[in-house]
């Protein structure tokens, strides 16, 4: 059973059941809803899944995204990682995660670093797996100050998909997009990166040099979207 996204008004309540809704309000509450969105097509080997996956665990890890999380106002997110390659292959294969405490945190990195490949190896249909993780986070049963997709890849859509389409769809529904484009020497990607995928208040490129800087590139990542947007 989903958990309700809008408190019932307070207005003619006593003090305690405004008390109560409130705290119900807040409960339900998170920061940030993220989805990680990541790059397994086949351009992807078996040797960069492990860095990728190895890479988003030693990111979570790290004692500077507990104190991102810990700085926010509920002192939680909610975290998703999808799979992706061609158009017909997108994979949630680690659902919502509550992240608050090192022992999430630690339980979450484990899980994502021990995962089977599951999305099947192809083409990049980068603009179906926007569409792809904009449903997941509409479909995410909080409250979510703000809601972000993070999508990592090493190439731009060749499966005939409309990244900037994609991103526009998203951010009709208040969702924003960060990227991730790991180079390999590549300044078109980037680009592509800028002016094709990411959109919304505060959005961002953070590009990894190649697939053995991306383990760092995340980690900025993470604590710059998990942190509150500077205004």
């Amino acid at each position: 059973m989903g958990i309700s996204a809008t408190p019932r008004s307070s207005a003619g309540a006593s003090p305690s059941a405004v008390g109560r809704l409130k705290q119900s309000a807040n409960a339900l509450a998170v920061d940030l809803g993220l989805v990680l969105a990541v790059d397994c097509s086949s351009s992807a080997d078996a040797a960069d899944y492990k860095m990728q996956m190895g890479g988003i665990a030693s990111a979570l890890r790290d004692p500077s995204v507990q104190e991102a999380i810990s700085a926010g106002t509920y002192r939680r997110i909610a975290l998703a990682l999808v799979q992706w390659s061609t158009a017909q292959s997108q994979v949630t294969t680690s659902r919502w995660r509550i992240l608050a405490s090192p022992r999430d945190l630690e339980a979450t990195a484990l899980e994502i670093e021990t995962t089977e490949r599951q999305s099947r190896p192809g083409g990049t249909g980068l603009a179906v797996a926007v569409d792809y993780s904009t449903a997941l986070l509409q479909a995410l049963p909080l409250l979510a100050d703000r809601r972000v997709i993070d999508v990592s890849g090493d190439g731009a859509d060749n499966e005939g998909g409309n990244a900037a389409a994609a991103r526009n769809r998203a951010l009709a529904r208040g969702i924003s997009i960060n990227g991730l484009p790991i180079l390999y020497g590549s300044t078109y990607l980037y680009d592509y990166y800028h002016d094709q995928v990411i959109g919304g208040p505060g959005a961002f490129v953070e590009p990894a040099v190649d697939m053995r800087s991306f383990r760092d590139a995340m980690l900025r990542k993470l604590v710059r979207e998990i942190s509150a947007p500077v205004a």
